[in-house]
């Protein structure tokens, strides 16, 4: 698992599990996007379905690199965020038959017409049953065991969760089951409470300032750190930004919540906003097939909220240098409308998680984020 970058205590937990030889059978990995958690994933499931593991020089459970298990898992690749999914590599390329990765991807393969043709919005409850209940209860190929990823687990609707849970409550030995989350929240309460949640955290800036260097030498130092902030300890999220353009959201945006803390908010701040993230979620479903527009907006509409709250997050953190401990009145009238930035981007994330639709959301943010910012508005 030396190829995770920046998870140190996620790391150290997985690793105490396999040198005590006390693994759980279901986990939740979950946390921002782009952060490490299926890279995790799928370097603990080669460590789990290894026949003969070692221990490194660090101390730390390996995997040998030379029994049959490691040798069909030399080609295991990740999806590549800056692949069409036209391309097999949105998929996970190996041989190996006790590994199971699922994905929303999966529904384009199904026997079913109107699960293959349906928009990739959600992981269908067909193809959970198909490709990790009804395989999770035939005996492993390779007899060392078998391993389910199910990546963007929060797509599951109730149903399928549901369809999970007796899976989760009894799985066959040997069978381990981890489901990659970047919204835990989105999970049953029956579902969290059966698995060991294991944590990953924001990566540090220097991640992403290396990632940066290396793929993107031609921008200069101020908009390296302007990606730096934007994209917000998360790598999946710079390839997002570098891919689509996205930091020229920032030339208009943050001037704009700049103006706005002045006093002059822009009048069609909303539409604005709308009109970037549409343009972003059009751009994502050319670029991928039976990709959702739906799904996209929602997609764009978290970065763009990120964008946003963490621009507040970073005028808070200077502003507070400026507060001292006698002077409360000031203190809050300094904070309190970059704090309203924030409950904005919140109120909007659960009016879009409502279905409301996603002009009337930006307008929505736009209102209640200047009336925050200036109270005389």
């Amino acid at each position: 698992m030396d190829q995770v970058l920046g998870q140190p205590n996620a790391l150290d937990l997985l690793n105490l599990q396999l040198t005590t030889g006390r693994q759980h059978h279901a986990y939740i990995f979950h946390g921002p996007i782009g952060v490490g958690k299926f890279t995790t994933a799928l370097a603990y499931a080669r460590i789990l379905l290894c026949h003969d593991r070692v221990t490194d020089l660090a101390g730390k459970a390996a995997a040998c690199g030379a029994c049959p298990s490691c040798n069909l898992l030399s080609s295991l690749t990740t999806p590549n965020p800056e692949a069409s999914q036209d391309d097999d590599t949105v998929g996970l390329t190996t041989a190996h038959p006790d590994l199971h990765v699922i994905r929303k991807e999966l529904a384009r393969y199904s026997d079913d017409a109107s699960t293959r043709n349906r928009k990739l919005t959600r992981i269908p409850v067909e193809v959970l049953r198909s490709s990790l209940i009804e395989p999770a209860n035939l005996a492993p190929k390779l007899a060392s065991g078998k391993v389910f990823i199910v990546d963007e687990a929060e797509l599951l609707n109730p149903a399928g969760q549901n369809a999970l849970l007796k899976t989760l409550e009894e799985p066959p030995a040997g069978t381990t089951l981890i489901l990659v989350t970047g919204n835990e929240d989105r999970l049953l309460p029956t579902i969290r409470s059966r698995c060991m949640r294991i944590a990953f955290s924001p990566l540090h800036d220097q991640a992403v300032e290396d990632w940066c260097t290396q793929h993107t030498p031609d921008l200069t130092g101020t908009q390296r750190q302007t990606m730096i902030e934007f994209a917000a300890g998360s790598l999946g999220r710079a390839q997002l930004i570098s891919r689509f353009g996205l930091l020229a959201w920032t030339d208009s945006v943050l001037p704009a919540l700049d103006r706005a803390s002045q006093g002059k908010p822009t009048a069609d701040f909303g539409q604005q906003v709308f009109g970037f993230i549409d343009s972003y979620a059009n751009a994502f479903v050319k670029a991928h097939h039976n990709a959702s527009k739906e799904a996209a907006n929602k997609q764009g509409a978290d970065l763009m909220w990120s964008l946003i709250a963490t621009r507040a997050r970073r005028r808070i953190t200077e502003l507070s240098q400026q507060c001292t401990p006698d002077d409360p009145i000031t203190n809050e009238a300094l904070l309190s409308p970059w704090l309203a930035v924030i409950d904005a981007t919140e109120q909007a994330q659960k009016l879009l998680a409502s279905n409301v639709n996603l002009s009337i959301t930006c307008d929505h943010f736009a209102v209640a984020m200047t009336r925050g910012l200036d109270p005389g508005c």
